[in-house]
């Protein structure tokens, strides 16, 4: 449960704020080099200048070396507190995400103040998870094909074998293998790694996607990068893929080309599809867990997508196995 502590109780320090938006820019630079997307990264910024500005403004110390207990108690309780029946508020969602935001600020300084408090929020709607239909599916894959074989291999990696976006920009010519090449997983220090089989598309276009690396390395005579995706910078570098490039000059325009236009386009809307369509299909959810790298299957549940429409299926299975009764309905006494 929260405390109700006074922002008074701490003694304000005239340079309290000094350095806060400096590191706050240090820390979303460092983010910048991770890959991260351009939309987390803005509202990275968003969220911890603002909480700068409030704890500033109530003369509390604004250090993320040193922001205690009174500051984040100030923080759940008064701005980012929970809607009431007489006040507005934030949702459990976004005060989740706020607190997130700034836990990874604050540990980023060596601060474990948020993992030490163990914050519980209630549980809030969440949006349906959607996939696409075999049909879209389908007609992504054609979309991405008249684009170039790089397209062409975003759309493979991430429908067809499940990959994440960052896995697939990952995908080292040294972790080739005959039937299943090493994927590189989420975390530092490349990841935990898994193996994946090809899927016969994605087999059938590797020669292309070599030759394209190939031509893209020609004349080159810098390090060679040693990822699969890679392409020639304007100074003449090569460089492997950036995600935010791919986001939006590559994957954005193929689900334009497709049709799709749905604002769920690029949050892993491939990887839902390769896992909800091996789960339609009869495979057993341990299996797909294993083939999207996930350590629980409750997380690849939620990767199915399920629908109103599922639920009415599997009563039909219950109906055929246990049918209504036959007997005629007795009159009423």
């Amino acid at each position: 449960m929260l405390s109700s502590a006074s922002p008074s109780e701490v003694v304000p320090l005239p340079d309290a704020a000094r350095g806060w938006r400096e590191q706050v820019e240090r820390y979303v630079e460092k983010r910048t080099r991770e890959s991260l997307s351009a939309r987390h990264l803005r509202e990275t910024r968003r969220v911890l200048t603002r909480t700068g500005e409030l704890l500033e403004g109530q003369g509390l110390l604004c250090h993320p070396g040193r922001l205690g207990d009174v500051q984040l108690d100030f923080l759940l309780n008064g701005p980012w507190r929970p809607p009431s029946e007489t006040a507005a508020g934030l949702s459990p969602r976004t005060r989740l995400y706020h607190v997130c935001v700034l836990n990874g600020f604050l540990k980023e300084h060596g601060n474990l103040l948020i993992e030490r408090r163990r914050l519980r929020f209630p549980e809030s709607p969440v949006r349906p998870r959607k996939a696409l239909d075999p049909d879209q599916a389908q007609r992504l894959l054609e979309a991405a094909s008249r684009r170039g074989i790089v397209s062409h291999g975003f759309v493979a990696f991430e429908m067809l074998m499940g990959l994440r976006r960052s896995e697939v920009l990952r995908i080292s010519l040294v972790d080739w293998e005959d039937e299943a090449p090493k994927v590189h997983g989420k975390g530092r220090a490349g990841g935990k790694t898994r193996w994946v089989p090809y899927h016969s598309e994605v087999k059938r276009i590797l020669p292309d996607l070599l030759a394209n690396r190939a031509e893209s390395l020609d004349g080159y005579h810098g390090p060679d990068p040693g990822r699969l995706f890679v392409h020639r910078t304007k100074s003449g570098a090569v460089r492997p893929w950036g995600l935010w490039y791919v986001d939006e000059r590559l994957m954005r325009p193929v689900f334009e080309d497709a049709g799709i236009r749905m604002s769920w386009n690029l949050n892993h809307a491939l990887r839902r599809t390769f896992g909800r369509t091996l789960w339609t299909k009869g495979v057993p959810l341990e299996v797909i867990s294993d083939l999207l790298g996930h350590q629980d299957t409750k997380t690849t549940i939620r990767y199915l997508a399920l629908r109103k429409d599922d639920m009415v299926s599997a009563m039909r299975v219950l109906d055929q196995a246990l049918p209504p009764l036959q007997t005629p309905r007795q009159g009423a006494r």
